[in-house]
């Protein structure tokens, strides 16, 4: 499925790979939390190296911001640019539809029933996925 939802964005024109769309979705659905560069290897199940190149290409690209902890000098913030957050609100309409295309391939010929259950069942196996 994140390969069908990548080629989606890929035929949106967004200009990241995978594995930096992966990065800028995360930060972009946690907007109203303080998110540190050194979370990413856990909340996205990749090493410390991999996240710090992948920041590092993001920041290239002006898609983040890394902002200094007022608190403690070593831990580093990281923000989604405003020009990225606004790209992304504008693509959700045409993303939304999709998504809706693609998940009618999936239950094609499914009742209502086994939609609603597919549904919870998706559901549970998304939480049993970030469980850790």
């Amino acid at each position: 499925m994140s390969r069908e939802i990548a080629q989606i964005l890929l035929r949106q024109g967004v200009p990241f790979p995978k594995s930096q769309i992966e990065v800028v979705i995360y930060l972009y659905h946690h907007q109203d939390q303080v998110v540190y560069q050194r979370d990413l290897p856990d909340v996205l199940g990749i090493t410390r190296p991999m996240a710090n190149g992948l920041v590092k290409h993001l920041i290239q690209k002006n898609a983040v911001k890394l902002i200094e902890d007022s608190d403690d000098s070593r831990l580093k913030r990281i923000k989604l640019m405003p020009v990225v957050i606004a790209d992304i609100d504008s693509r959700n309409a045409a993303f939304a539809k999709e998504f809706n295309q693609m998940e009618g391939k999936m239950t094609k010929g499914f009742t209502q029933k086994q939609r609603d259950e597919f549904d919870q069942l998706l559901v549970r196996a998304i939480k049993n996925l970030e469980e850790k």
